[in-house]
C-alpha cells in the first residue's frame, strides 16, 4: 500500500495522510480515526496529518444594500467560529494520540477542494467521514464528499463511519 513510510541510508519518504474535516460529529470522528491511523500505523515523523477544511464562499442570500454588510459580517463570524472548533479538536487529538495535526483553510466545495489537497500534497491517503444519508437523500443533496472523493481521489480512500449505538 502507498501509505508505507520507506527509509534508505540517503532518504526518507514521509506520507502523508489527509483528511476532510467540517464542524460535524461524522467528520471529527474521521479525524479522530485518521491521528488513530497514524499512531499505530507510522514511526514518529514518518507520516503528516493533515486536516482541509473547505470554508463556502460568503455571499448574500438576497441582495439589499444596507443588509448585505451585516449579513457578511455574521456568516464570517459564523466560519472563524467553526474553524475555531476544528482547530481545538485538532490540538486534542493530536495530544491524546502524540502527532502532530495541520489544519488547511481553503475556499470552495467540500468535494473539490478536498480532492484537489490530494494532488497538491501527494497525499497516501485521504480519510473522509460517511454522514450515512441514503441513496435518495444523496441523490437531493447532490451527491455526498465521500462518494465524490472515492471516485476522484488519486489516492487510496478510507471512508469513517460513526459506531452504531449500543441498544
Amino acid at each position: 500500500m502507498a501509505a508505507d513510510a520507506t527509509t534508505t541510508a540517503d532518504t526518507t519518504t514521509t506520507t502523508t495522510v489527509l483528511v476532510g474535516v467540517d464542524y460535524s460529529d461524522h467528520s471529527f470522528h474521521a479525524l479522530e480515526e485518521a491521528a488513530r491511523f497514524v499512531a499505530a500505523r507510522f514511526p514518529p515523523g514518518a507520516a503528516d496529518l493533515v486536516a482541509v477544511h473547505a470554508r463556502r464562499h460568503l455571499t448574500p442570500a438576497f441582495v439589499a444594500i444596507d443588509a448585505v454588510a451585516p449579513v457578511l459580517s455574521v456568516e464570517a463570524a459564523e466560519q472563524r467560529g467553526m474553524e475555531k472548533l476544528i482547530r481545538e479538536k485538532a490540538r486534542q487529538l493530536s495530544a491524546k494520540y502524540g502527532v502532530g495535526i495541520k489544519l488547511e483553510v481553503k475556499d470552495g466545495e467540500a468535494k473539490r477542494v478536498v480532492c484537489d489537497a490530494v494532488g497538491e500534497h501527494g497525499a497516501g491517503v485521504l480519510v473522509v467521514g460517511s454522514r450515512g444519508h441514503g441513496p435518495v437523500l444523496r441523490a437531493l443533496l447532490g451527491g455526498s464528499v465521500s462518494d465524490y472523493c472515492c471516485r476522484h481521489a488519486s489516492c487510496p480512500v478510507m471512508v469513517v463511519k460513526m459506531p452504531r449505538p449500543q441498544p
